[in-house]
């Protein structure tokens, strides 16, 4: 008997309600959060407003991001070449496992504006008023 394996990409939602880097992880079919159990296993729940549920998000020194349990420091959200999720507490920032790289669906690319340029006069010098003395 053998399987195919299709190619499977999944739609994520990435929700943030802060400027800093805290972020939720949402699948836009199942609308299930991506959290990490007391393990550092990955699991989906439907409610994602526990600290299990929230990741900091990093960016590394080779631009890529990775992300971090906020409730389990050190632990990072990683897969496997082959699309296996890695445990926590066997990731490290280091790993090309958690190395992440944003991009948007085929298709639906945010619009890059054109930079503007603006014309700058020269500044005159300022002139000081003359006092009688």
């Amino acid at each position: 008997m053998s399987f195919s394996v299709l190619p499977f990409e999944a739609q994520l939602l990435v929700e943030t309600d802060t400027f800093g880097s805290q972020v939720r992880i949402k699948g836009k079919e199942t609308e299930f959060y991506l959290c990490m159990n007391r393990k550092g296993k990955l699991v989906g729940k439907p409610d994602g407003t526990s600290k299990e549920c929230v990741f900091i998000e990093k960016v590394l020194e080779n631009n890529y991001t990775a992300l971090m349990s906020a409730k389990y420091s050190g632990w990072y959200v990683g897969f496997t070449k082959k699309g296996r999720p890695r445990k926590g507490p066997k990731t490290r920032e280091n790993q090309q496992d958690v190395h992440f790289m944003k991009r948007y669906p085929k298709g639906q690319a945010e619009l890059q504006k054109p930079f503007k340029y603006t014309t700058v006069t020269k500044r005159s010098r300022r002139i000081r008023p003359t006092h009688p003395g």
